[in-house]
C-alpha cells in the first residue's frame, strides 16, 4: 500500500539539511513515491530494486541515509540493513515495515542498528520529520568525530613542542580549549536534539490517540515529582521522564477501535494485542543509546508487584523503581480519564483504588509518595496564578497553562509542558513567519 502523497499544490516543506538518500524496495511504485516525496523536500534520492543492487551501489558511492523495505525477495530488509551496518556504518538506516513484520523488525533493529522503523502506510510529514532528525543526528555525530580528531591532533602537537616554546604552547593550549568547548557544545546539542525529539514524538503520540489520551506531559510531571519524593538521582529522573513521555509509543500501530476501548472491557484477543505495546515501545527505542533505560522502563511499566503483570510477570524488587512509578502514574491517569474501566473516576476514588491495590499491583512506598505528591500538587494548583506574556518575554523553564496553537488547528505545544530555549526560538520563528501576534498563558 502506498502512503498518502502530498498534493502538487501543497507548499514546499522546509528542510534545514539536505542529504543523499538510498531507497531500496522491490516495488517500483513505492520507490517512485519515495523519490517524489524526497525530491520535493530537496534531497538527492537514489533508488534500487533489491538488496543486492543496493549493496552494489554502496560499494562505490556514499550516502547519508538508507531506507529499506522489510519484505523483499532473495534478501529481506533485515539482512540488507545488517550488511549496510557492517560496510557503511556512517549511513543512517531506516526500515519500512508492516505491523505483521514486528518479529523481523526487532531482529533488524538489533543486527542492523536502525535509527527508526516506519510503519506502512507511512505519513509523509512524519517520514520527512524522521529523515530530518536522522540527518541532524548524523551531522552532529560527524561534527563530534571531526572535533575529537582535531583535539587528538592538537594534543599531539602540544606534546611535540616539549614544553620549551611557552608562547606556542600557550597558543596551542588555547586552541585545544576552544576545541574542547566546541566538543562539549556538540555533546550538548546531541542531548538537546534527543530531548526535543522526545517532546516531538510525545506530541505525535498524543495527536494519534486524541486529546483525551494526550497525557504524556501530565504523567511525566507527576512521575518526576514522585521520583524526587523517593530520592531518585538526576539520571534516574531523566530516564523516567523520557519513558513517561514515550510510554504509549508502542500503540502507534494499533487500530483506533482498540485504542478507544477501555482495557477492562476489551475481549481476550484485544487485550493480547494491546499488551504488546510495552514490548513494541521498547523495540522502537532500543537502538537509541540515550533512551535504553527509558525503553526498559516502558517495557516493565505494566508489571505488578505480585507477579501478575505483563509482559514478563516480574514481581517485587525485580521491577525497576522507574517502572513502578510509571505504573502508578499511568494507571491513576487512566482511572481519571476512564481509559481503564470505561467510566472516569474522581480524584478521591482513584486514590482509594491505588490504596486498595498496594501489595497486589503497586509498591507501597511508591503509592504513599504519589499520594503525598498529589496532595501537594492540588494545593499548589489551588493557589497558582496565570500570567499572560508575549513570545518575547518567554524564558526557559516556564510552564504553559494551556495548549498553544500556531493557527486554528495546528497544535504547537501542550498545556503543562515546560519551555526549553530551543522551543522558544522555534516558536518565535514560526510565529514571525505566520504574521500573527501571540500571547501565551504561563502558570506561576
Amino acid at each position: 500500500m502506498l502512503a498518502q502523497q502530498i498534493p502538487d499544490e501543497s507548499p514546499e516543506i522546509e528542510q534545514k539539511l539536505k542529504g543523499t538518500i538510498l531507497c531500496v524496495d522491490d516495488e517500483a511504485q513505492i520507490l517512485s513515491s519515495l523519490k517524489r516525496l524526497f525530491r520535493r523536500a530537496g534531497h538527492t534520492t537514489v533508488t534500487c530494486g533489491s538488496g543486492a543492487e543496493g549493496l552494489e551501489y554502496l560499494a562505490n558511492n556514499e550516502v547519508d541515509l538508507v531506507i529499506s523495505d522489510m519484505r523483499m525477495p532473495e534478501m529481506d530488509g533485515h539482512h540488507f540493513l545488517t550488511e549496510v551496518a557492517a560496510k557503511c556504518p556512517n549511513a543512517v538506516r531506516m526500515l519500512l515495515t508492516g505491523y505483521s513484520d514486528m518479529e523481523s523488525t526487532v531482529g533488524a533493529i538489533n543486527n542492523g542498528r536502525i535509527y527508526r522503523y516506519i510503519a506502512k502506510p507511512w505519513d509523509d510529514a512524519d517520514l520527512l520529520l524522521s529523515v530530518q532528525r536522522a540527518l541532524e543526528g548524523k551531522n552532529l555525530k560527524d561534527d563530534r568525530d571531526r572535533l575529537n580528531k582535531l583535539a587528538i591532533d592538537q594534543n599531539k602537537q602540544l606534546q611535540e613542542l616539549n614544553g620549551s616554546l611557552e608562547a606556542k604552547v600557550a597558543t596551542r593550549t588555547k586552541e585545544l580549549q576552544d576545541s574542547t568547548a566546541k566538543l562539549k557544545k556538540s555533546h550538548e546539542l546531541i542531548k538537546t536534539a534527543y530531548t526535543d525529539s522526545v517532546a516531538v514524538f510525545a506530541r505525535i503520540i498524543g495527536m494519534r490517540e486524541g486529546d483525551a489520551s494526550a497525557n504524556s506531559d501530565r504523567i511525566a510531571d507527576l512521575s518526576d515529582l514522585v521520583a524526587a519524593q523517593l530520592g531518585l538521582d538526576d539520571g534516574q529522573r531523566e530516564d523516567l521522564g523520557f519513558a513517561a513521555q514515550l510510554h504509549d509509543i508502542g500503540k502507534m500501530g494499533m487500530s483506533d477501535t482498540l485504542l478507544q476501548t477501555p482495557f477492562e472491557t476489551q475481549n481476550e484477543e484485544q487485550q493480547e494485542i494491546y499488551k504488546q505495546h510495552c514490548t513494541n515501545g521498547q523495540a522502537i527505542l532500543m537502538s537509541l543509546g540515550p533512551l535504553q533505560n527509558a525503553a526498559n522502563i516502558i517495557r516493565s511499566h505494566h508489571e505488578r508487584v505480585d507477579g501478575t503483570g505483563y509482559p514478563d510477570q516480574l514481581s517485587g524488587d525485580d521491577i525497576s523503581i522507574g517502572a513502578k512509578i510509571l505504573g502508578v502514574t499511568t494507571e491513576f491517569d487512566d482511572l481519571l480519564s476512564g481509559a481503564l474501566l470505561g467510566s472516569p473516576m474522581d480524584d478521591d476514588s482513584a486514590i482509594q483504588y491505588l490504596k486498595s491495590n498496594i501489595g497486589r499491583k503497586f509498591d507501597k512506598a511508591v503509592v504513599e509518595a504519589f499520594i503525598a505528591v498529589n496532595e501537594n500538587r492540588q494545593k499548589g494548583e489551588a493557589v497558582s496564578k496565570v500570567l499572560i506574556l508575549s513570545i518575547a518575554d518567554l524564558e526557559p523553564g516556564m510552564t504553559l497553562a494551556e495548549d498553544v496553537y500556531l493557527r486554528e488547528n495546528v497544535l504547537m505545544l501542550r498545556g503543562g509542558q515546560k519551555l526549553t530555549e530551543n522551543f522558544i526560538e522555534k516558536f518565535k520563528s514560526l510565529s514571525k513567519g505566520s504574521g500573527e501576534s501571540f500571547l501565551v498563558k504561563i502558570r506561576t
